[in-house]
Parts: structure tokens; C-alpha cells; sequence
């Protein structure tokens, strides 16, 4: 099953860096969620996604396509989440190659006996926020609430989250699994296992700070054990009459598996939207 997931990553790969992104397309489900560093909100299902990948038709070409210690994770028999680090990188006119360096997620579920891609997120390594980035958010005159597996997992966020802004990492380590792999903004290759997540959760432990937190349409897509949330989320610093001094906007995805010791991370995605190449 694992050498056939990557198989058809390869292949829409292949014809991605050569002008033809619709092998992207035939591989995704019908209700994929799309993240990439040029959106500012997700893509939300295939025509969308479609409609996106013509207007990139032929503008995509380079020459080397690296795959950077590709992990496949299956949750049962029917989803799996692949996850890698990406290099693309092109031959330059005047000489020398410019390369490209990527963190990947895809999430496949098997459907009909076929593997699709329910959810795809794509960010540079090492990036920084914009100067300036305008966001579509909806309206909202009342509190939502989120209902079944989406409100199982938001409450496990929102307390994680809550301890989070005020110097305290500890409440995702918590709700990590023994084999977490994550990815955020500063992280020079996949990061793996709890371990490791605890060791760059105490260099920042006391050193993050803000004031308001705002998940933005937070989704579920669910396949058995496997349970994917996908939300942009702003972290909001105030001065000290209330006004705002920052807001910095981000992408998640969060991929928690089901056990007997309930809903679990084991692979965490962070990017910022419209996130800068450092």
C-alpha cells in the first residue's frame, strides 16, 4: 500500500514540474482541502481545486525533483498520511541551479479501493510573515458550536492552544503521539517523534506570548481512526488599551488518530499565510 501511495505522488509530481498540473487533480478526492504559500484560505473541493490548477497550466517547469525522507503513516487500512521534505530546483541561464526547499503533507484516504488525496499542504521552509496580507474571514454574530469528532478535537486545540499563548508548549506535547511528525516555519527538515518535539518545545517554553486567539473555519475530513483538522488560525497581540499591536495569520493541519487512549497528533503541519521565503 505504501509503495503505491508514493507512486502516484511521483507521478502527478513528474508531470507537475514539466507544465501539467492535473495529475494533482485525478488524484484527489472530491472534497480535498488544498494549502499552499499563495493562498489566503484553503481551496475546499475539486472543481475549486481544478479551477486553481488551470490557471498554473504550463507556468510550472524544473529540471530536479528531490524527495527528502518520505514517511508514510497508516491509520487502519484505508488512510495515510505522507510526509516529506521537497526540493525542486531549476537550471539558471546564466549557470548554476536555483533551488526551492519544501514541507509537504498529504493525507490519502482510500475510497472504492482507490487512493486519493483528502488533503494537501504545502509550505517553503524556513519562511516569515509579509509585511502585509489580506484575508478573506467570515462574519460571525454568535459563538459556534462545533458538533461530534470536530468538537471532540476542538476542545483538545482550544486547551493545548490556551496554554500555548501564555509560554507553555506543554499541552500539545500531551496530545502528541509517541511517533509525531511536525513541521512549522523554522524547522530545517521534518521533525520526528515526541522526543525530539519535547527538546525544541523547551527552547521556546516562557518565550511565546499573545493575547487572543481566533480559529478560522475549522474542517474535518474523518476515514475510520483518522481524523484530519484543517484551520487558519490568528494570534493576536494587544497594547495595553485593547487596541491591536500584531496579528500574525497561519495555516494548521492537524492529523490525530484514534487509539484507546483517545484522539491523538501524530503529524502537526504549521505555516503562515502567504508565508515569505526567508
Amino acid at each position: 500500500m505504501k509503495d503505491e501511495i508514493f507512486a502516484l505522488e511521483q507521478g502527478a509530481m513528474e508531470r507537475w514540474r514539466v507544465g501539467d498540473p492535473f495529475g494533482w487533480s485525478e488524484i484527489s478526492t472530491e472534497d480535498v482541502i488544498y494549502i499552499d504559500p499563495g493562498l489566503t484560505k484553503p481551496i475546499q473541493g475539486l472543481e475549486e481545486y481544478r479551477e486553481y490548477l488551470r490557471e498554473i497550466k504550463g507556468k510550472v517547469h524544473y529540471q530536479g525533483s528531490e524527495f527528502i525522507d518520505p514517511k508514510i503513516v497508516m491509520v487502519g487500512q484505508d488512510a495515510a498520511v505522507l510526509s516529506y521534505n521537497y526540493c525542486s530546483s531549476r537550471d539558471l541561464p546564466e549557470g548554476g541551479v536555483a533551488k526551492t526547499p519544501w514541507n509537504t503533507t498529504e493525507i490519502y484516504f482510500r475510497r472504492d479501493s482507490r487512493w486519493q488525496i483528502v488533503h494537501s499542504h504545502w509550505s517553503f521552509v524556513h519562511h516569515q510573515v509579509t509585511r502585509r496580507v489580506e484575508i478573506p474571514l467570515p462574519i460571525l454574530v454568535k459563538p459556534v458550536e462545533f458538533e461530534g469528532v470536530l468538537g471532540e478535537l476542538m476542545i483538545l486545540e482550544s486547551a493545548a492552544m490556551k496554554r500555548w499563548r501564555t509560554g507553555d508548549p506543554w499541552g500539545f506535547l500531551e496530545i502528541y503521539a509517541p511517533g509525531v511528525t511536525y513541521f512549522d516555519t523554522g524547522t530545517d527538515q521534518r521533525v520526528n517523534g515526541w522526543e525530539a518535539m519535547a527538546a525544541r518545545y523547551r527552547e521556546i517554553e516562557g518565550k511565546i506570548f499573545y493575547d487572543v486567539m481566533d480559529f478560522i473555519e475549522p474542517t474535518v475530513r474523518l476515514l475510520g481512526d483518522m481524523a484530519v483538522l484543517v484551520y487558519r488560525f490568528l494570534s493576536t497581540r494587544l497594547n495595553p488599551d485593547g487596541s491591536i499591536l500584531s496579528r500574525t495569520p497561519w495555516n494548521c493541519t492537524e492529523v490525530y488518530a484514534r487509539s484507546t487512549q483517545g484522539w491523538k497528533i501524530i503529524h502537526n503541519h504549521w505555516s503562515l499565510i502567504n508565508g515569505e521565503r526567508v
